[in-house]
């Protein structure tokens, strides 16, 4: 999981400086989110983005494949599902969407946030590693300081 964070960690740090100005947060700049925001961010990111999106798009579409093509075949119909259901959310007007879902930036880190789960996922066997990886991204993203 460590790894996995690093290598997000890695990603988002490209995309910011060299692609596209990604703000990690969802706070004006310089505004500190207080410790009660700070505990129902926790919460609630845990349930709905977390483990509600890792058990669908890890859980539901990524079956426990047999052979080395079906593997690569439903790990890539997982991740391009994942990045799909981003956009998806604006579009449809769901009060999740942001508009920042629409941003090239934000949709490749998306990307790599499903391909780390997806790897995370295949390699323990357990949905559990990518949902902590996928909470701890969205506590960090929502928790920081523009």
């Amino acid at each position: 999981m460590l790894a996995g964070l690093i290598v997000f960690a890695c990603l988002a740090l490209i995309i910011h400086q060299f692609i596209s100005p990604i703000h990690f947060s969802l706070n004006a700049p310089g505004v500190r989110i207080n410790p009660d925001q700070f505990l129902i961010l926790v919460i609630v990111a845990f349930f709905i983005p977390a483990l509600g999106e890792e058990f669908i798009f890890r859980g539901i579409l990524l079956p426990r494949p047999q052979g080395w093509r079906q593997i690569w075949v439903t790990s890539l119909l997982s991740v391009a599902m994942f990045v799909l259901w981003h956009p998806l959310q604006v579009w449809i007007g769901l009060p999740t969407g942001q508009p920042i879902f629409l941003t090239p930036g934000f949709l490749i880190l998306v990307a790599g946030l499903g391909l780390i789960c997806t790897a995370l996922t295949l390699r323990s066997g357990s949905l559990w590693p990518a949902v902590i990886v996928h909470w701890l991204v969205v506590v960090g993203w929502k928790a920081g300081t523009g």
